[in-house]
């Protein structure tokens, strides 16, 4: 037994969530994080490929592929948070979709209408994804 306490049991260190079924806006936001950082994730990936086609555009590349990475890393964070119903991921998940409305806005204004339809998705799924945090039922299914 002592040995037990000393070390831990490795299904002592995966969180377990709250019995019961999750709510649908519970489910929606972790799924909603989880596309997120995907979408974030495979964005550094294109620029980091992109910055190794094109000649003379490497030196900045390695720092914004990290940062992305680094983001997207954030989100699923928050995703994984949401799906095992932890408030602490509400937060975080809310200022995501607040960074989005700027990012989404920003393409809206760029050039091209692929840039303009990408923005336009990406207020969509911010607009949604705060609609989500801030949807009592999600507040009332997180635990503590």
């Amino acid at each position: 037994m002592p040995d037990e306490l000393e070390h831990g049991r490795a299904d002592d260190l995966e969180p377990t969530p709250p019995p019961g079924p999750r709510e649908a806006p519970t489910t929606a936001a972790a799924v909603l994080a989880g596309i997120e950082a995907v979408a974030v994730a495979a964005y550094a990936v294109v620029i980091g490929l992109s910055a190794l086609i094109t000649p003379g555009s490497m030196a900045a590349a390695p720092v914004v592929v990290i940062t992305f990475l680094l983001f997207a890393v954030g989100i699923a964070a928050c995703a994984r948070g949401l799906w095992l119903r932890r408030r602490a991921a509400r937060t975080p998940f809310g200022v995501i979709q607040l960074f989005g409305l700027v990012t989404g806005w920003t393409l809206t204004q760029g050039d091209g209408d692929t840039t303009h339809y990408a923005g336009y998705a990406v207020l969509v799924l911010s607009v949604v994804g705060i609609a989500l945090v801030i949807n009592p039922a999600l507040g009332r299914d997180l635990e503590t």
